[in-house]
């Protein structure tokens, strides 16, 4: 039986926002596991393109 990962999934859209951000990228990979949990749950909760680059802004100005 597969088990189910305690990890929240990336969107898809916030993948892509990030990967186009290459300070952004940096800064979640310097991350700790908690802290991109936080963001993760956070792009989850994103209602528009437009929240999940706002996240994506305030992730590369850390």
């Amino acid at each position: 039986m597969k088990q189910q990962s305690e990890e929240p999934a990336m969107s898809m859209s916030f993948c892509y926002t990030l990967g186009g951000n290459a300070r952004a990228l940096e800064k979640f990979g310097a991350m700790t596991e908690e802290e991109k949990r936080q963001v993760l749950e956070a792009a989850r909760s994103a209602r528009s393109k437009e929240e999940i680059r706002s996240l994506v802004r305030d992730v590369a100005e850390l």
